[in-house]
């Protein structure tokens, strides 16, 4: 497994801030019968490179039978190359995909006690996410790859935060190494 620093926001983080962040330094791994989350944009997430890294981690999913949930903004269609006819499509009035929605009731109704969540932006609705799955009590991870965002910037400090308190964030192989 890669170093718990070795990832995008490696090139904006001082050695004083990760002094500072080390003990959040933790291993990362997937927690029992985890649920797919893939958070939809909404108008723009900018470069959709992670889409591709998003339908690889999808497949394997599927092929697994892990429940995949798919959390919309409101007036929004899920992504088409991610989605899969018949799947769940959660809408979220908001950035979290939880607040307003019915995920959590779908998330007992499957048994999920872990969460993978996945999509963009990363800022934004993924983070959010992120942070109120742990506030209900699931174990979340992020595969690097299969997050973006507008903002270069932005998406390297969400995901830094992220790791460091709400999610283990891992490459998607290290992710599908674990399912």
């Amino acid at each position: 497994m890669r170093d718990f620093e070795d990832y995008c926001w490696r090139d904006l983080v001082s050695d004083e801030m990760r002094a500072i962040y080390s003990a959040y330094v933790r291993e990362r791994k997937l927690g029992p019968q985890p649920a797919l989350i893939v958070v939809h944009p909404g108008e723009s997430a900018g470069d959709n490179a992670w889409q591709s890294a998003a339908a690889r981690l999808l497949e394997e999913a599927r092929r697994r039978a892990m429940p995949v949930i798919h959390s919309v903004s409101p007036d929004s269609t899920p992504v088409e190359v991610l989605y899969s006819e018949g799947e769940a499509v959660c809408a979220r009035p908001c950035e979290s995909a939880f607040f307003s929605s019915d995920l959590e009731r779908r998330l007992k109704a499957h048994g999920a006690r872990a969460l993978v969540v996945c999509g963009a932006p990363t800022s934004g609705a993924l983070r959010a996410t992120a942070v109120e799955g742990k506030s209900y009590g699931y174990k979340v991870a992020i595969a690097e790859e299969t997050v973006g965002d507008e903002s270069g910037f932005l998406h390297k400090m969400a995901l830094f935060d992220v790791a460091h308190k709400y999610a283990d964030v891992m490459s998607l192989e290290e992710l599908l190494a674990q399912l």
